[in-house]
C-alpha cells in the first residue's frame, strides 16, 4: 500500500532535485560551461561522502575524516579538468594515501580494516559518480548529444525507482531480497524493468539522434541496456541496505526528505552509470 505522505514528500523532493539536474545540464550546454556538472557531482559526492564515513564509524572502522573527503573534489576535478584521460592517475595517488595513511596503525586489523574501507570508499563514491561526468562529455563537439546521453541514463534509474516503488507497493507479493530488503519484491523489480525503458524512451525523445535509434533499429539495445541498467541499479540499491543493516540504521543521512540520504538516492544510479558507460561507448560506440 502506498503511504500518502510519504508519496507527497518523494515527488516534491524529486521535482526539486529533478529541476537542479536538468538546469545544470542545460547551463552547461547552453553557454558551454560543462565544468558545472562537476560542481553537480561534487554538490551530491562530498554529503554522501560523509555520510559513508559515519557508517564506518558505526561499524566501528573509523576513518580519518579530512584524509578521506580531500580525495572526493580532487578525484572529481582530475576527471572534469582532462575529460577524464588523467583520472585513473588520481585514483592510484588516493589510493596509495589510503594504504600508506594506516600502514602504521596499530592493531594491524585495525588498520588494515581502516586502509580497505578507506580505498573502497574512494572508489564506490566520487569514482563511479565521476562516469556521469564522462557519460555528460561523451557527445564530444556536439555537446546537447552528450547531455541527452546524461538525461537518459538518469530518466533510466530514476524509472526504476519509481517503478519498483510504485509497481512494488501496489502489487508486491513476493519478497525478492527477505534478510536485506524486506519491502523489495520481484513483482517492483518487474514493474522498474519497465519503468526503466519508459525512461530511456522519454528520454530520447529530447534528442534526434537518440529518436532515430531508439525508436527504430536501436530499439532491441534499448531493451537490452535497459535490464543491465536496473539490474545494476538493484544490486547498487541492495548493497547499500546490506551497508546500513550492518551499521544498524533505516537512512545514511537525510539528505533530501522522504529520500534519506544522499547515499540513498544514488545507490543505484552508482552502479548504473559505469554499465551504461560501457555498454553505449565500448559494445556499441555509440558515444563520440
Amino acid at each position: 500500500m502506498i503511504n500518502a505522505a510519504n508519496l507527497t514528500r518523494r515527488l516534491f523532493s524529486a521535482i526539486v532535485a529533478g529541476g537542479i539536474v536538468f538546469g545544470t545540464l542545460y547551463l552547461g550546454t547552453r553557454f558551454d560551461v560543462q565544468w558545472i556538472v562537476g560542481i553537480l557531482i561534487l554538490f551530491v559526492a562530498y554529503p554522501a561522502g560523509v555520510e559513508y564515513l559515519q557508517l564506518m564509524k558505526r561499524l566501528q572502522i573509523p576513518i580519518a575524516a579530512p584524509e578521506f573527503l580531500i580525495w572526493i573534489p580532487i578525484l572529481v576535478f582530475a576527471t572534469v579538468i582532462f575529460n577524464g584521460r588523467y583520472s585513473i592517475v588520481a585514483l592510484l595517488l588516493a589510493i596509495a594515501y589510503q594504504v600508506l595513511r594506516y600502514l602504521g596503525s596499530l592493531p594491524h586489523r585495525d588498520g588494515f580494516l581502516k586502509a580497505i574501507a578507506g580505498v573502497f570508499g574512494l572508489l564506490y563514491i566520487p569514482w563511479l559518480l565521476a562516469f556521469f561526468y564522462q557519460i555528460y562529455i561523451s557527445g564530444g563537439d556536439r555537446p546537447a548529444v552528450g547531455a541527452s546521453n546524461a538525461l537518459i541514463i538518469l530518466l533510466m534509474v530514476w524509472g526504476y525507482d519509481s517503478g519498483a516503488y510504485i509497481i512494488g507497493s501496489v502489487f508486491g507479493r513476493h519478497q525478492a531480497f527477505p534478510n536485506v530488503s524486506p519491502k523489495k519484491t520481484w513483482e517492483g523489480i518487474i514493474g522498474g524493468l519497465l519503468f526503466t525503458i519508459l525512461g530511456a524512451l522519454v528520454g530520447a525523445t529530447f534528442s534526434p539522434v537518440w529518436r532515430e535509434f531508439a525508436f527504430w533499429e536501436g530499439f532491441p539495445h534499448i531493451v537490452a541496456s535497459s535490464i543491465i541498467v536496473a539490474g545494476a541499479a538493484q544490486l547498487g540499491d541492495v548493497f547499500e541496505s546490506k551497508l546500513k543493516r550492518a551499521a544498524e540504521v533505516k537512512d545514511s543521512g537525510t539528505f533530501l526528505p522522504g529520500h534519506g540520504g544522499a547515499l540513498d538516492r544514488i545507490d543505484g544510479l552508482l552502479f548504473a552509470l559505469p554499465v551504461f558507460f560501457f555498454y553505449y561507448n565500448y559494445i556499441l560506440h555509440f558515444f563520440h
